[in-house]
């Protein structure tokens, strides 16, 4: 399996890497920095060998599979060199770690349970399991996480084994059934304020996120409200 470079240093922007598979315009290698989309994380673009990267995915046995314009100049057992487009991934893992603080504030403020989001380069939308997410609601989530924001809370990750993990009832606030696929979850913490089970890329510390506006809300059904955020 490709050895998950982003787990170990999300800020790693570059790397070197040999290629192990070639089908078509996909590629896989045996280490990589590229994100593969997952969670309502988009995969990371960049270059490999001054070949743009479009798109990176995961295979169906978790390897990371990188989709190219073109893959011809490749074989296996290549040495290869790649560099994501950091600007982008950046956004991307300051839109997430928001939407970890907000479904943390909206967890402890109305025990309402996360039901899933998708993160773009310029906003995220979420879901969340509440009957009623209104004016005074959604002040109350923002407000709530900017002061999250500002207390440069430490943001980090480790993994665990199913058996810790399910002992903490708090980190199932999303499907479990995502999760219990993988040998070991991987559990993001915000300071002592969260922890969730989680595969994505994220920012150090929570004021690295900058400030969260909620800038529309939707009714998806009785149960289910839907926020999307900017972040600033």
């Amino acid at each position: 399996m490709t050895r998950k470079l982003y787990w170990e240093d999300s800020y790693q922007k570059e790397f070197d890497a040999k290629v192990v598979a070639v089908n078509g315009n996909q590629m896989i290698l045996d280490q990589t920095c590229f994100y593969a989309a997952a969670g309502g994380q988009p995969g990371d673009t960049g270059m490999i060998n001054g070949v743009k990267v479009v798109d990176t995915i995961k295979s169906n046995d978790g390897d990371v599979v990188h989709i190219l314009e073109s893959t011809s100049e490749f074989k296996v057992g290549d040495s290869v060199n790649g560099t994501i487009n950091w600007d982008r991934r950046h956004k991307l893992m300051r839109l997430h770690t928001a939407c970890h603080i907000i479904s943390g504030v909206v967890y402890q403020k109305f025990n309402a349970k996360f039901g899933g989001s998708q993160i773009y380069e310029d906003r995220a939308r979420m879901d969340f399991d509440i009957e009623k997410f209104d004016e005074e609601t959604a002040k109350i989530v923002e407000t709530g996480s900017n002061k999250i924001i500002e207390s440069d809370m430490p943001v980090a990750a480790k993994m665990l084994d199913w058996e810790e993990a399910e002992k903490d009832a708090d980190l199932f606030r999303v499907q479990h059934e995502l999760y219990s696929k993988y040998d070991k979850p991987r559990i993001v913490s915000i300071g002592n304020f969260d922890k969730q089970l989680d595969g994505g890329t994220h920012v150090r510390s929570t004021k690295e996120v900058g400030t969260i506006r909620i800038v529309k809300r939707e009714n998806k059904g009785k149960h289910n409200k839907r926020i999307t955020i900017v972040v600033e």
